[in-house]
């Protein structure tokens, strides 16, 4: 079939939530990038979603889609793996990796013996890698510890590889820390386009303080998206998802703080005897048992901070998004082939414009 150009404005998101079919990431990856995504991001989990060799499967698979890791837990990766990794894909597949590091989340590195470090470690960790990839020898005491003449023996000669700011909703020493590090930003689901602008310009004149060309920072943000689906579908890819995003320890308050949402209806959500565990809603319930719970979303919510409906919709909502100053807009919830009538919506609206 006939590879369409691509559209460097969006990406996918691939094996959302719980998987027993790995392998099919590759084949979805193919059709992604023959449509026209420019990337495909995998959230690590620690049974059939590892990184490194989601990486390499997809990369092998395809030609030109980069991949991205959304996103690796520092805790879970001395510096010197996460170097190695980086290092190792760039060299044999070129310049398509976009490496997401996040600090991880309260309660779930805990129960895997994983340290969440704290802000200063996260960035002592990136400056780290960007030190190993320069052929540095780095000697370090800090709050990750103490490495002593850390090196790469034979230091890469392809291009490093972007490191990305994963987080939810950024706070001032994220925005900070990104501005000053970082070469991109990567922000959760369900923001809607008034909350994603008001980030975007704080990150944008975080970079001026800097004194950094604020494009060089790239704003990419993950967006729940069900075009032309059923009610039934809907429920089942978008609201049952929201429920498992409300569940990270966290992620609702941010929510309801960057939004603006009725903390009323957020409490009766978090409330629910479902959501009374100390799991993520989805390692304890299939995504058909939090369709019950999906039902209580205010529909408002679904369709401010997501995006539903016609394929020619989709695209305009996906369009307001990058107008509120994204640079690339990471689609879950759909498939690539459920996508591609949006994504061909999207390459008309892009070439009226």
């Amino acid at each position: 079939m006939e590879k369409l150009s691509p559209l460097d404005e969006l990406g996918v998101y691939l094996l959302g939530g719980r998987i027993k079919d790995p392998a099919r990431a590759m084949d979805e990856a193919v059709e992604a990038e023959r449509i026209g995504l420019t990337s495909a991001w995998i959230a690590e989990r620690f049974d059939m979603k590892e990184l490194g060799v989601h990486a390499g499967a997809i990369a092998a698979r395809t030609e030109t889609i980069k991949f991205g890791m959304g996103s690796v837990a520092i805790g879970t990766r001395t510096p010197a793996v996460t170097a190695a990794m980086g290092a190792t894909f760039q060299q044999i597949f070129g310049d398509r990796l976009l490496l997401g590091l996040a600090r991880g989340l309260w309660g779930i590195n805990e129960k895997g013996g994983m340290l969440r470090p704290t802000m200063r470690g996260f960035g002592d960790y990136a400056q780290i890698l960007l030190d190993l990839w320069a052929g540095k020898t780095v000697n370090y005491e800090g709050d990750l510890g103490k490495f002593s003449n850390l090196r790469m023996p034979d230091p890469p000669t392809a291009p490093r590889p972007p490191i990305i700011f994963s987080s939810w909703v950024l706070g001032p020493m994220g925005i900070d820390l990104s501005a000053r590090l970082f070469d991109g930003v990567f922000i959760g689901c369900e923001l809607t386009v008034e909350a994603t602008a008001e980030i975007c310009k704080k990150l944008r004149e975080a970079c001026e303080r800097h004194d950094r060309d604020p494009a060089s920072l790239k704003i990419y943000n993950t967006m729940l998206c069900a075009p032309e689906m059923t009610p039934e579908e809907e429920h089942l890819v978008m609201n049952a998802r929201m429920i498992t995003h409300f569940s990270f320890p966290g992620v609702s308050e941010q929510l309801l703080k960057a939004n603006g949402w009725d903390r009323s209806a957020m409490e009766a959500i978090m409330s629910h005897p479902k959501m009374q565990g100390d799991a993520i809603a989805d390692q304890a319930f299939t995504r058909q048992e939090l369709v019950d719970i999906g039902h209580m979303i205010p529909r408002e919510w679904v369709e401010t901070g997501c995006v539903v409906g016609s394929a020619e919709h989709c695209a305009k909502r996906l369009q307001d998004y990058v107008d509120a100053g994204l640079d690339h807009l990471v689609l879950h919830g759909a498939s690539p082939a459920q996508l591609a009538s949006t994504t061909a919506a999207f390459r008309a609206q892009k070439a009226a414009r």
